[in-house]
């Protein structure tokens, strides 16, 4: 339920960043992007899918290793941007603020890992379960670092502590109309980002 509601939310949040950067001035807010997406993942989640998991879970997989690279790419590019903002990597806030925002990256990044679900996983497995449990957490933990930490070390080089947690943000263009990173890379991300959220609600 979480996970769905969580998929609802992120991907009506994108597509606003890019309805924001088209049209301004567009009567849309949040809560139609919510609808929107909602009603999308409503119909989709209706679709009998459970016997092409594999091939669902392999399109997923390509979609976040393109999300990823779109925007390991894009930030990169905003970096050596002459447009680029000067860049800031200290550590702002209170001790208390500085605190919470650890306790913060902790559980992103065990929540990131899936440390929860391995038993569960383990526990289906045919007999020995060690050897093919083994090869699929080195991939999974491939996947990870390559997708999380290709996004996370590039935008915080080329944002600093300015870097949103939607690092779409940073890239789009501003109020000038001046984009970071080009626009059609940022399309690209968005729709990876969108597809992999629909293949979520399958």
């Amino acid at each position: 339920m979480g996970v769905s509601i969580g998929s609802i939310l992120l991907g009506a949040e994108c597509l606003q960043v890019m309805y924001s950067d088209l049209d301004p001035t567009g009567s849309l807010n949040l809560h139609h992007f919510i609808i929107m997406v909602a009603a999308v993942m409503i119909l989709l989640s209706q679709l009998p899918s459970f016997h092409s998991l594999r091939y669902i879970n392999s399109a997923s997989l390509f979609l976040s290793l393109g999300y990823s690279f779109c925007i390991a790419i894009a930030c990169i590019i905003a970096g050596y941007s002459s447009e680029a903002q000067p860049k800031d990597y200290s550590l702002t806030g209170s001790k208390l603020i500085r605190v919470f925002a650890e306790f913060k990256a902790i559980s992103m990044m065990g929540t990131t890992f899936g440390i929860g679900i391995l038993p569960e996983i383990q526990a289906t497995l045919a007999p020995p379960a060690t050897g093919k449990m083994f090869k699929g957490l080195c991939m999974c933990y491939g996947v990870i670092v390559v997708t999380f930490y290709s996004v996370a070390l590039s935008g915080y080089w080329a944002f600093g502590n300015k870097a949103h947690d939607n690092v779409l943000e940073n890239l789009m263009p501003d109020d000038e109309g001046v984009a970071l990173a080009p626009v059609w890379l940022l399309a690209v991300a968005v729709i990876c980002i969108l597809l992999q959220l629909f293949a979520i609600a399958l």
